[in-house]
């Protein structure tokens, strides 16, 4: 091949590399057209969150934020400032409309002198039930059965305790020994139950008298949550493991959807809509080394859509429509202070880091404004996310390859360009009578060579007759050396082919009948 084409050849290999890597990168969506920001609204410190919520507590139609450390509850208005808050030991707390007149109460299970339980309606507290017979407070949730609402509390010995509103014992059970992780309302059917695990791995689900509607275990337990996620009114059971077990159960039976292990114990788990799509919903689970997974649920198992990481413990998920396309976005919080933002296709969008473990996240609208609200360990923080979309940002890997491709083939012209190194000739540099000798008989043997190869065919015509002619010079250009030395030397000879005339090694034509000789 010719040493000019080569340069383009390689070129070219190397230029539909660079643009097939360029198509990827800007239809894939690995490089985002959007970005996503935010701006702080206002901040006040608060140490220890466990709870947090923004929503209507006082009934004047307006959210308001609800957080909750294990001493502590706090009520702030949307500018932050507080409106009302109470001191407690050890306590849990849940929300739910206790008092039936259609705003949100706090209920605070907690342990004084013994376990009790508060129901804190619009600002105002009341002593429910006092000295129960319970360990310590574990878990509350208020779950509003077809007979009615009941505060079920759970607490660390497996055990179970249902209260009217009245705050009269509505039934009890117990779920083995173990820590009551997880409870949470669950559909069958329609209608109302209460699922709980415990840290053990122990499932059940409860209808309003205590009895069990099914129950089983799996490997110990890091969280269950309960969705109705494809809309048929029957609730799926979502767990995830210590070990990376992640599982998703039929709330009616128990019977297992799905299963697979996630590599790692799982931290968090959240309903959050992704897709846009109301007739199935999306799962986003977060590990505790930091990795998170998006699965879609179509009504009879699980996909996983993506897979991305966060730099620690994934601490709190929570769901947010930034951009108004009917899609939210999945808001991550990891226990190193990184918020990251993850899209319905896993591309993810860093916020501002804290200074400390994200211990809760929670999106409402404050006053006119829609805010994602971070807690840390030392601080809440109120962000307004922003959302900007760069018009056909997308592309930017296809012109990055094409200016690549530019550059690849200038650098191919240039190296094409390059001159080749002239041939080496022998040299008469060294003029005694051995030298010239052996200089002699080495170009006698490379034509004796080039013979012996042109009669077994092993070169081309045209190879053999270029080398012989170089040969036969450097032989010539030998005895010319002799000759100014003064050596005596026995002067080599040709005969014509044509004309058989005598003619010095070295001429290129016959001196009688003008016949080439080489060409």
């Amino acid at each position: 091949m010719n040493r000019k084409i080569i340069p383009f050849v390689v070129a070219g290999v190397l230029i539909c590399l660079v643009m097939a890597v360029s198509a990827v990168f800007a239809f894939s969506g690995m490089v985002a057209a959007e970005k996503f920001g935010s701006t702080v609204a206002w901040s006040r410190p608060y140490s220890g969150a466990e709870s947090m919520k923004v929503i209507d507590l006082t009934g004047d139609g307006k959210d308001d934020l609800f957080i909750q450390s294990p001493n502590n509850l706090s009520v702030l208005d949307e500018n932050g400032e507080p409106l009302f808050g109470f001191g407690y030991q050890n306590m849990k707390t849940t929300l739910g409309d206790v008092t039936g007149d259609k705003v949100e109460d706090i209920v605070v299970y907690h342990a004084g002198t013994g376990t009790s339980v508060d129901i804190i309606s619009k600002g105002q507290p009341r002593e429910l039930v006092n000295t129960l017979n319970t360990a310590t407070p574990s878990r509350v949730v208020v779950i509003r059965f077809a007979s009615g609402p009941q505060i079920v509390l759970g607490d660390s010995r497996g055990s179970l305790l249902a209260l009217g509103t009245d705050g009269q014992t509505r039934w009890t059970a117990n779920l083995g020994s173990s820590e009551i992780r997880g409870m949470d309302d669950a559909r069958v059917n329609g209608q109302t139950f209460v699922a709980v695990a415990t840290l053990d791995g122990s499932l059940a689900i409860y209808d309003d008298n205590g009895s069990a509607l099914w129950s089983g275990s799996q490997e110990q337990l890091r969280r269950m949550r309960t969705f109705d996620l494809n809309g048929d009114g029957t609730s799926e059971v979502i767990t995830g493991g210590e070990y990376g077990a992640f599982k998703i159960y039929n709330a009616a039976d128990g019977s297992l959807l799905f299963e697979t292990s996630l590599g790692q114990a799982v931290s968090e788990v959240r309903e959050v809509e992704l897709d846009g799509n109301p007739s199935s919903r999306e799962i986003v689970a977060g590990g505790k080394d930091g990795g998170v997974w998006a699965f879609s649920f179509d009504g009879v198992t699980a996909r996983q859509m993506w897979s991305g990481s966060l730099s620690d413990k994934v601490t709190e998920i929570a769901g947010i429509d930034v951009d108004d396309d009917g899609k939210q976005e999945a808001v991550v919080g990891d226990d190193s202070g990184k918020v990251a933002i993850f899209t319905e296709d896993g591309t993810r969008n860093n916020l501002p880091d804290r200074t400390s473990g994200i211990a809760r996240v929670d999106v409402g609208k404050l006053g006119t404004e829609r805010y994602v609200v971070v807690a840390d360990l030392n601080e809440i923080q109120v962000n307004k996310v922003n959302f900007s979309s760069i018009s056909g940002f997308q592309y930017t890997p296809l012109i990055v390859g094409l200016i690549v491709s530019a550059v690849i083939l200038v650098i191919a012209a240039i190296l094409a360009s390059i001159p080749p190194k002239p041939e080496m000739k022998v040299a008469f540099q060294d003029t005694s009578r051995e030298s010239l000798d052996a200089q002699r008989r080495m170009l006698k043997e490379s034509i004796a060579d080039v013979e012996r190869l042109r009669k077994a065919g092993e070169v081309t015509g045209d190879a053999y007759l270029a080398r012989l002619k170089r040969l036969r010079a450097d032989l010539a250009d030998n005895e010319a050396a002799f000759k100014k030395q003064g050596y005596n030397i026995k002067v080599e000879t040709i005969q014509c082919p044509n004309c058989g005339g005598t003619l010095e090694l070295g001429m290129d034509k016959c001196e009688y009948c003008g016949q080439v000789l080489l060409s």
